[in-house]
Order: C-alpha cells, then structure tokens, then sequence
C-alpha cells in the first residue's frame, strides 16, 4: 500500500512540474517576450489581448485541476485504511469534485472562446501558446467532478445508514 501511495505521489509531483513549466515558458513567451522555444513559437510582441487572456484563464484551470488532485492525494491514506465512511474522506470527495468541475467547466468556457477567437476574428498570431488546451480533458474534468459529487453524497449516505445501524445495535 504504501508503495501506491509513493506512485502516487511521484506522479503528482510530475505532473505539477510539467504542467507549471509549460505555464512559466508560456508566461515568459507571451508577457516578457523571451524566446524559450528554440524559435518554433512567434515573437509574443504581435500577440493580441486576446491570447493573453486566454492563456491566463487556461492556466488558471490547469492550476485549479493540479489542486483538486492534491486534494484528493491529501486524504488517500483514509482510502487506503479502507476508512470509506470517514467524514473527512467524504467532504475531500466532495471538494475535489467541486474543484475538478470548476476546472473543466473554465477550461471548457476558454475553448470555446479560443475556438471562437480562432475562427471568428482570425487571430491566429500567438495561438501556439494555448497548446496546452485539451477540450476532451475539460469534459472529462467536469465528468469526474460531478461523479466525485455524487460518490461523496452516495458516502455520506451509507455514513448515515451506518450511524443509525450503530445506534440500533
């Protein structure tokens, strides 16, 4: 148990390295103008408003989707004890949930209008800087939230069912 703990973690660090990375190169890219790319992305001197903020919203739901893992990754020695009606274990199922979807549903709503930023008004200069957009992520984020939700009131559920179990016994 404790080396899928160790996993775990080791993954998570990984994954919140990689992805503040990306978000550190893209922020020198497109605020400070620095090459960090070896060239393959324009200068950010042409870059509109436009991209910026998207960028910044994205970046906002990657760093929201790297807290909601934390959370979830705080409590798994509860999951691991096999402690399913524990009411600290319940209320992170619920937060995470409600973090995970927050995350999709910013990172969803900043496609859409990448999409639209894209197509519509034809800004395509700087739009390398939003690789790190995947829509199919952020439906899946908001899927995961809203399973995190109701597994967490589905917990709390059986909590109760237990509690009164306990009290009839």
């Amino acid at each position: 148990m404790k080396t899928t703990r160790t996993i775990i973690t080791v993954l998570f660090i990984s994954l919140a390295i990689f992805n503040i990375g990306d978000i550190i190169l893209c922020t020198l890219g497109l605020f400070f103008n620095q090459d960090v790319s070896s060239a393959m992305l324009p200068s950010a001197v042409g870059v509109s408003l436009n991209i910026k903020l998207l960028f910044i919203f994205k970046a906002i739901a990657l760093l929201i989707f790297i807290s909601a893992i934390f959370i979830l990754i705080r409590k798994l020695g509860l999951l691991i004890k096999r402690d399913f009606f524990n009411l600290k274990l319940i209320n992170c199922f619920l937060q995470s949930g409600r973090v995970f979807l927050i995350s999709g549903i910013i990172g969803f709503i900043t496609s859409i209008f990448e999409l639209i930023n894209f197509v519509i008004l034809k800004d395509v200069y700087g739009q390398d800087y939003l690789n790190i957009d995947s829509k199919p992520l952020y439906i899946l984020l908001m899927i995961l939230g809203l399973f995190l939700i109701i597994f967490s009131k589905a917990l709390n559920k059986g909590r109760q069912i237990q509690q009164e179990n306990d009290l009839t016994i």
